[in-house]
């Protein structure tokens, strides 16, 4: 039994600019939207590769504290900006995110809560979802600070308990239990004592918090449990996943940044350079990396790109027509060299990402064979119009790519099998051993890259069978993707049915010399 699974995310402190800022200078209010979207669809990743043991998430609150300056004049448009990245979240990457409920919990820096609300289309009171009635609460603060529970909502709890129904679970920004006996903390509720009262008395099976940002552990008072969800906006970066199964109750926390060990290297990720980036900047992307703990970062762009201009890239014209990048007319590769190779360092690596094109050769000239710190190699697209293939004739079409590229020499095959999630074609899952073969045979590494795909554990296993390396890859087109990895290992962990992965993590060579 799977149970009912609440994503719970806290404190994310969102604000555009540095002027609003009132917090300490540990919490990351310039990333506290981008938090927020990368909690929810690490969650759906996770919850996808799964289903059968996690389950996917059924509601998502977010526990207040949403910005970091409601009285900023630029209050509304960050809470509008949160609200969008939650959107995009759900629309872009949700497979379940899409209906799953938003429980919204104004906090003492959101400003006025109506305003908050009303943004975010939602109202405070009971919300019935699944076999649980969730009653949000918008306590009311004097100076952003002293908090009290209105005796309406007191009432109102009282109320709702009367009534027959599933198990009820209370949501509030400021921390319930246990207290915080700390003089310059005045942020417990002025009449906790009767709140809890009032919850043991309705028979409250959960109460969740936000506020404290260190948190504060599942626990037990009057059969009631207390959880309060870490701050989102500071190191490790964490968000909660409740597990509902009943009137029990399990609490996963869950770092956004992964720990110093194993150390993990993002080996794909894009770069202002790309047609198909969206905010990325290389700059950034290594800004990130740093900031979700990674031990290094390849920029890679994809050569195709470098050497077409959009139109021939996006038509696939060169795979299809070699002429079409091997003439350099419209080339770019100079200036992506010139703009990467300075960033090089210990840190940093530079690579190129490749196809196969219609003569069976590397989309990659014969100049650009010995800079790169690494070749990526991806099956975009084949020489063969996908719609004239029946799907064992596409099959063979992709192995026979597939076993080219790793054949030339590329230390990664990219992707392997989203060519069939883009082309809406059934993943011929049958052949998940044939290439792992292919891969073991060449001793190229195999990618685990949640970038519009959803790899297969299955495939990972075969690969970890036959001693085939593993890269951890965020393909990242976006700021909210570079650093995103911990999916990526979970997926890992979950494939090879252990949790020390170290031994099957692919290490891209040191960085060549600056001026290599």
């Amino acid at each position: 039994m799977s149970g009912f699974r609440i994503l719970v995310i806290a404190d994310s402190h969102y604000a555009s600019c540095a002027d609003d800022v009132v917090s300490l200078p540990k919490r990351r209010c310039d990333l506290g939207c981008e938090l927020v979207r990368r909690a929810i669809v690490d969650a759906d990743r996770q919850s996808g590769f799964d289903r059968l043991t996690a389950g996917p998430f059924d509601a998502i609150a977010l526990m207040g504290d949403v910005i970091d300056n409601g009285n900023s004049p630029r209050a509304a448009d960050d809470l509008r900006a949160v609200r969008d990245a939650v959107r995009a979240a759900c629309g872009e990457h949700g497979r379940t995110a899409p209906d799953a409920p938003l429980l919204i919990i104004p906090g003492n820096h959101d400003g006025d809560a109506e305003r908050m609300l009303t943004l975010f289309e939602h109202r405070c009171g009971l919300h019935e979802i699944g076999p649980y009635r969730f009653v949000t609460f918008a306590d009311s603060y004097v100076d952003d600070q002293i908090c009290t529970r209105s005796e309406a909502d007191r009432r109102l709890l009282a109320d709702i308990a009367k009534r027959p129904g599933p198990p009820i679970i209370a949501l509030q920004h400021n921390p319930m239990n246990p207290v915080i006996d700390r003089g310059d903390y005045p942020f417990m509720l002025t009449n906790r004592a009767e709140v809890m009262a009032d919850y043991a008395s309705a028979g409250v099976m959960l109460s969740i918090s936000g506020h404290y940002h260190t948190g504060q552990a599942l626990n037990v008072a009057d059969d009631v449990r207390y959880f309060t969800a870490p701050a989102v906006c500071e190191a490790p970066f964490a968000y909660a996943m409740i597990t509902l199964r009943s009137r029990e109750v399990e609490v996963e926390l869950r770092p956004l940044a992964v720990g110093a060990e194993p150390a993990i290297i993002d080996c794909h990720a894009h770069t202002e350079f790309a047609y198909c980036g969206e905010d990325v900047t290389a700059e950034g992307v290594i800004a990130r990396a740093r900031d979700f703990g990674l031990a290094g970062q390849c920029l890679t762009e994809h050569a195709g790109q470098l050497y077409c201009n959009a139109a021939d890239f996006w038509a696939a014209r060169h795979i299809r027509e070699p002429a079409v990048w091997h003439s350099g007319k419209n080339s770019r590769m100079a200036e992506f060299r010139a703009a990467m190779l300075p960033l090089r360092n210990g840190f940093v690596r530079v690579g190129l990402e490749v196809g196969l094109d219609a003569d069976g050769e590397l989309t990659l000239r014969d100049e650009d064979r010995d800079w790169p710190d690494l070749l990526i190699g991806a099956v975009h697209w084949i020489p063969e119009d996908p719609d004239e293939l029946n799907d064992a004739q596409l099959a063979k079409a992709f192995m026979r790519a597939s076993r080219g590229l790793a054949e030339s020499g590329v230390d990664i095959l990219a992707h392997p099998w989203r060519f069939f999630r883009r082309a809406k074609r059934p993943t011929p899952k049958e052949l998940y051993g044939d290439l792992a073969d292919v891969l073991a045979a060449t001793n190229t590494t195999a990618e685990i890259n949640f970038h519009t795909n959803a790899p297969d554990p299955a495939f990972i296993a075969e690969c970890i069978a036959r001693g085939v390396k593993i890269a951890m890859a965020s393909d990242a087109h976006a700021m909210y993707e570079p650093g995103g990895l911990t999916a990526h290992l979970a997926l890992l962990r979950h494939a090879a049915g252990r949790d020390d992965i170290a031994d099957l993590l692919f290490y891209p060579p040191a960085a060549k010399p600056i001026g290599a």
